[in-house]
């Protein structure tokens, strides 16, 4: 079994070395998971588009070159790639709905803290960067202008958002978000309108903790807390 790590960083940053040790425990923890972490491209130098084009290339890759069945492959997006890993699991039931049956769904999708809305903050977004240690106002004021610069008008935002897209045929989610982190909102707000729309969604929430906490597994309670509800939910899944 496999996991395809997508990792995280607003779409500006990130990369396969800095999500190393947290994606080999989570596939120690899980069962001995093998973890697959694929860089893909990043904004301003590349287009929304085309993150989600290489970590499509990235599951297909799985499939076709190394041969290994859709029902064995688990998503896990971190923050941003939480976003990619809907946006990619929402084209793959676009394909099947338009007959091109060879187009085969993973087992399911872990999101840890995701970033889904790319419209104008509102919400957990504007009010929780006062105390998240993570996105805080500074790491706000650089990076949310991009997302205007590199989608464009409102309407494109809206298109552009998982968050506002259909949620039918998808495969199972497991949602992990501190009460008290930015994308709080939009993690519920989705996780709810996917139950609405016939996913089965588990979702585990944490008090107090800043956003994508179980990356603080090592320091924090809550931190090895939140990893282990997501290991357990890999282990059912």
């Amino acid at each position: 079994k496999v996991i395809l790590w997508i990792y995280g960083g607003a779409f500006l940053a990130g990369d396969s070395t800095g999500n190393l040790g947290i994606a080999e425990k989570v596939g120690l923890m899980s069962g001995g998971r093998d973890c697959f972490i694929p860089n893909y491209r990043l904004i301003p130098e590349a287009h929304l588009d085309d993150a989600l084009f290489d970590v499509t290339l990235a599951y297909e890759y799985l499939l076709y070159e190394r041969g290994i069945r859709p029902e064995n492959v688990t998503l896990l997006g971190v923050s941003s790639g939480g976003g990619l890993v809907t946006l990619l699991m929402q084209a793959l039931v676009e394909a099947r709905q338009k007959n091109e049956s060879y187009v085969e769904l993973p087992a399911g999708g872990v999101l840890i803290g995701p970033f889904v809305d790319y419209c104008t903050p509102k919400g957990s977004m504007d009010a929780y960067i006062k105390h998240d240690l993570i996105v805080n106002q500074s790491v706000f004021d650089e990076g949310i202008p991009y997302l205007e610069v590199v989608l464009g008008c409102h309407k494109n935002r809206v298109e552009a958002s998982p968050i506002y897209r259909s949620f039918i045929g998808l495969p199972p989610l497991c949602i992990c978000v501190s009460e008290h982190e930015v994308v709080y909102d939009q993690a519920m707000i989705l996780a709810q309108r996917a139950k609405n729309q016939g996913v089965d969604v588990t979702v585990g929430t944490w008090k107090y903790m800043c956003h994508i906490f179980p990356f603080f597994a090592p320091f924090v309670p809550e931190g090895r807390e939140g990893l282990e509800f997501i290991c357990c939910w890999l282990k059912e899944h």
